[in-house]
């Protein structure tokens, strides 16, 4: 009886250990996915979730206004945190077009006092958001 209750001790530990494996594959497969990143940042901007969109970021990631000059880092999430998340800028009707490691949203951008037709390309590597470009 004791090597039955040994037996089935070491397969459910065996089965656990399997299961945690393949959840943290799946977990870096999917922070791995640029597509699945960018539409976690779609998601944390409708509710305005400051964490969780500062924490998509890469911490040298950049930002820029068409071909206009680029900030980044410490620049880039005073620029997060003024203009999109104190704005509570959001994308309604969010449409992806994926392109490597590159993601394009349309849709229509709103904060507050402004609206415009989103036009955005984004750069995911390693999980991360690392660029973030304005293409209006």
């Amino acid at each position: 009886m004791k090597k039955i209750l040994y037996l089935l001790f070491f397969i459910s530990i065996v089965a656990c250990a399997q299961n945690k494996n393949t959840n943290q594959e799946f977990k870096k497969e999917n922070m791995k996915n640029p597509e699945e990143m960018v539409k976690k940042l779609i998601e944390a901007m409708k509710v305005n979730d400051g964490n969780k969109i500062k924490s998509l970021f890469h911490e040298n990631a950049s930002q820029a206004y068409g071909d206009g000059p680029s900030k980044s880092g410490k620049k880039f999430f005073s620029w997060l945190d003024s203009d999109i998340i104190d704005r509570k800028g959001h994308v309604e009707n969010a449409k992806y077009a994926v392109d490597g490691n590159s993601v394009v949203v349309t849709g229509q951008y709103s904060s507050i006092g402004y609206t415009n037709k989103a036009n955005f390309l984004f750069s995911v590597k390693d999980g991360k958001i690392m660029s973030w470009q304005m293409r209006y």
